[in-house]
């Protein structure tokens, strides 16, 4: 009698809260991340919508509080959300790891990167991950990333043995509420507070945010790349000239491959910067 071999395969789930989240509950949150609509990251995932809504009610039941926020335009993960939801994404690639090229950016630069990718890596050998630049710049240091994008540029002072190329020009957009800030965690928001303290502006910090709309509805005042805004459709007025608050992305490497040479110049030329 021939007895099949079971197929050993490693599998991603998360903690939240003590409680498990299932790959397949994480795929769901990932889809409805990307897609900006429970409808899409149905058909997505070749699904119903209505079983995507279960398991979008049995995540939010595990772990107590919303994740999804769903209005007129679509729907879209809140701040606890968005981190499950990414730190999924850079698990599952970190698994894939293998003999891959790994690319990190935020969702600043998820765009610049994504069409360099699409000209440089028509094979689709890369895994992309898309974080913060803190928690990226962990994975790099720690080898498991082979090419970063770095919204803050003051991050190089930090590195040691790498090469970098500035990729694009980005500005910041000065919102100003009053003394209390939000800060957003991309984009180079250590200029713009830097920017408050050269004059020295009165100001304080009140709260994280990964989600722009929930930034906007939180009434403080917050820097956001000017780029990002302009795809997001967010009309903002800018309280400083966002030509005062103009700086570099780069992408940072250890090795210059064929491959990461060509994503880096696909980026400098998407970013003008040739």
């Amino acid at each position: 009698m021939n007895v099949t071999e079971p197929v050993i395969e490693p599998s991603v789930s998360l903690l939240v809260g003590g409680r498990r989240l299932t790959r397949r509950q994480l795929e769901v949150l990932a889809a409805v991340h990307r897609e900006g609509s429970q409808n899409r990251a149905a058909a997505r995932l070749g699904i119903s919508t209505p079983v995507l809504h279960r398991y979008v009610s049995q995540m939010e039941g595990k772990v107590g509080v919303p994740l999804v926020v769903t209005s007129s335009v679509g729907s879209e993960l809140n701040e606890l959300g968005m981190r499950i939801a990414q730190e999924y994404e850079a698990l599952e690639a970190r698994m894939r790891r293998g003999g891959s090229t790994v690319v990190g950016a935020t969702i600043i630069t998820e765009e610049l990167l994504l069409n360099a990718l699409s000209s440089a890596d028509r094979d689709g050998i890369c895994d992309l991950i898309i974080s913060d630049d803190a928690r990226n710049l962990r994975d790099f240091k720690a080898g498991l990333m082979d090419l970063v994008v770095l919204d803050d540029p003051l991050y190089l002072y930090d590195l040691e043995d790498v090469m970098w190329q500035e990729v694009a020009v980005d500005r910041l957009v000065h919102v100003d509420n009053g003394p209390r800030y939000g800060r957003f965690m991309y984009g180079a928001q250590r200029i713009g507070f830097r920017h408050l303290d050269s004059m020295n502006e009165q100001y304080v910090v009140e709260g994280s945010y990964r989600s722009l709309a929930a930034l906007q509805r939180s009434g403080r005042s917050f820097f956001v790349n000017e780029s990002f805004a302009l795809r997001k459709g967010a009309k903002l007025r800018s309280a400083t000239d966002p030509a005062r608050l103009e700086h570099r992305i780069n992408a940072v490497y250890r090795t210059e491959t064929d491959l990461v040479r060509k994503v880096v110049d696909a980026m400098r030329h998407d970013g003008r910067m040739v």
